[in-house]
């Protein structure tokens, strides 16, 4: 059998109490991030893509910044050295197929060793502060960034009930 990535851990969580239903929690999606960093066993600055969900809406996606920019500070203050992306610019949402498409992109990029462009970007969402941000928006193909000698995705899954779910993906490396 090929072995295209090795998960190297996770975590799940839910939101808790939130404003409405599909609102998300930055400090739930703060503390999964950080927990599926620890689970997994990395250095969270070794990671070079993280395959949001990204839905693309006005309220959802500056809460999913948010809380990627809280998590990373708990290990370092550098910025845009993490590409961000979402497979759902490239086909929609796919409600329950949502995560496992965003898992088959991470581990593409990972396999072809490139960061695909997140397709129709064209500006940034006005609730994101661009400031001193430890990602930035994969807007052309380029190399996928090895840090500590591996390529590491990590990818978030988000359910309209409050479902957390962020995974950490390693390329595969013949020993």
């Amino acid at each position: 059998d090929r072995i295209y990535a090795v998960i190297r851990g996770g975590a799940i969580n839910h939101d808790g109490r939130s404003m409405t239903i599909s609102s998300p929690n930055p400090a739930a999606q703060e503390k999964l991030l950080c927990t599926a960093w620890e689970n997994a066993g990395i250095n969270p600055c070794d990671i070079g893509c993280i395959e949001a969900h990204g839905t693309g809406t006005k309220i959802g996606d500056p809460i999913e910044i948010q809380g990627i920019r809280k998590a990373f500070r708990h290990y370092t203050n550098a910025d845009g050295f993490c590409a961000v992306g979402a497979v759902k610019s490239n086909i929609g949402h796919l409600d329950g197929a949502a995560g496992i498409a965003g898992f088959i992109k991470a581990v593409l990029q990972l396999q072809y060793k490139t960061i695909v462009p997140t397709v129709h970007f064209k500006r940034l969402n006005r609730n994101i502060d661009p400031n001193h941000l430890p990602v930035y928006i994969s807007s052309d193909s380029h190399p996928f960034p090895v840090y500590s000698g591996r390529r590491i995705c990590g990818v978030s899954s988000f359910g309209i009930s409050g479902t957390n779910c962020h995974m950490v993906v390693e390329e595969f490396q013949k020993k």
